[in-house]
């Protein structure tokens, strides 16, 4: 079998290594206020093994309202209203939830995340942030 040379082993090595680094990655989305809303924030996606922890910080959020998240398909431009990946509603602004899934299988499927106004007016968008 043929050897590689030192130099494009170590390329491969590291190579290979960057690609995992980027799937350990805490990443952070940042939500844009929708339909004058006042709700503003960030989501933050951090890999937990092969699942994956999304905590949500909105600002704006009225209080002890419970406002349903969701993952669609699309971008926040352009939505289906479908909703791909259910998470825990936010709640005085606070939201977190763990996915069985592994961060690479979230963030490569793209998408957008969504705030809803309330579970009785979930047409009604407040908050969203595109997936990249």
């Amino acid at each position: 079998m043929k050897q590689l040379p030192p130099f494009v082993a170590a390329a491969t090595m590291l190579l290979g290594t960057s690609a995992v680094v980027a799937q350990d990655t805490p990443v952070t989305v940042k939500l844009g206020e929708q339909n004058n809303s006042g709700e503003t924030g960030t989501a933050t996606f951090t890999p937990r093994g092969d699942k994956t922890q999304v905590v949500l910080q909105i600002s704006g959020a009225p209080a002890a309202a419970a406002q349903p998240v969701h993952i669609h398909a699309g971008s926040c431009a352009k939505l289906d209203p479908t909703p791909r990946i259910p998470l825990q509603n936010v709640t005085n602004g606070k939201s977190t939830t763990v996915l069985d899934m592994p961060i690479a299988k979230v963030m490569s499927a793209g998408g957008a995340i969504n705030v809803h106004k309330s579970a009785e007016d979930v047409k009604t968008y407040v908050a969203c942030g595109d997936l990249k």
